[in-house]
């Protein structure tokens, strides 16, 4: 059975095949996705007694994996009711940089008009140039970058071959300046991630970003945005037309 639109928004690791260097994992009653250092689980149907067995399975896989940080989804479909509350009480605590995401989706042309220039990645170089914009945007430090440059690098030629997937750049001024991705499930488009410089930041990247990714999904057939959204882009993606699905709390175990 497809996925609804919100399982898509507020579970996206469950729901599409994983990326490049990404592994999912399939339990009874949650999935989880490993990639190096940091996990997430999603999709959570548990029964209560079954948390506690699902909590602890998930560190012993983390342990052996050496994942320093696991991210529980807890959105409007995690079961039980009390999943967050069991969670905080086994010493998870809320994502410090984003505690919730909202789910959104956009089913109609997004609003704005897409003045700046955006193409599709199509080459390995403009491709490790997007993911600098990602990585200068949150901070990663050049000694991580490096090592990241390189098996992205060696990633490139599964990356370009993977149809499930894109990469966009925007230029302001000619200038590599904002970055984004979506993933391209059966049923819409899914928005996986993007990052503005702040040089082309209040000068239209993001919804020129935006509206490349609704072209992705009414090309494909499937005229449909869905997102789990951040405090910061939440704003933003409801003044271009999106409507709230859901809600989602982000709840971290870490065990580095």
């Amino acid at each position: 059975m497809s996925p609804s639109l919100l399982q898509l928004a507020t579970e996206p690791f469950a729901h599409v095949p994983p990326s490049q260097g990404w592994e999912s994992i399939r339990h009874d009653g949650y999935v989880v996705s490993v990639r190096s250092l940091q996990a997430t689980v999603e999709a959570i149907r548990l029964r209560p007694d079954a948390v506690d067995d699902a909590i602890a399975a998930t560190r012993d896989l983390a342990h052996t994996r050496g994942v320093e940080k696991v991210t529980w989804w807890v959105g409007s479909l995690s079961s039980p009711a009390d999943l967050g509350a069991r969670l905080e009480q086994a010493g998870l605590a809320a994502d410090p940089d984003e505690p919730r995401l909202t789910g959104l989706a956009l089913t109609h042309p997004p609003a704005g008009e897409p003045n700046v220039e955006v193409t599709r990645v199509a080459s390995e170089d403009e491709y490790l140039h997007a993911l600098e914009i990602d990585w200068e945007c949150f901070g990663v430090p050049e000694s991580e970058r490096a090592q990241r440059r390189a098996a992205e690098s060696a990633a490139w030629p599964q990356t370009a071959a993977d149809d499930s997937r894109a990469h966009y750049i925007a230029y302001v001024d000619g200038e590599p300046t904002g970055f984004a991705r979506p993933a391209l499930a059966s049923e819409a488009v899914l928005l996986r991630g993007g990052a503005t410089l702040p040089r082309g930041r209040g000068r239209g990247v993001y919804t020129a970003l935006v509206h490349a990714r609704w072209r992705d999904a009414v090309d494909r057939g499937t005229p449909t945005l869905v997102v789990g959204a951040g405090r910061m882009s939440r704003p933003i993606l409801e003044r271009l037309g999106f409507e709230r699905l859901g809600e989602i709390r982000l709840l971290v175990d870490r065990l580095g």
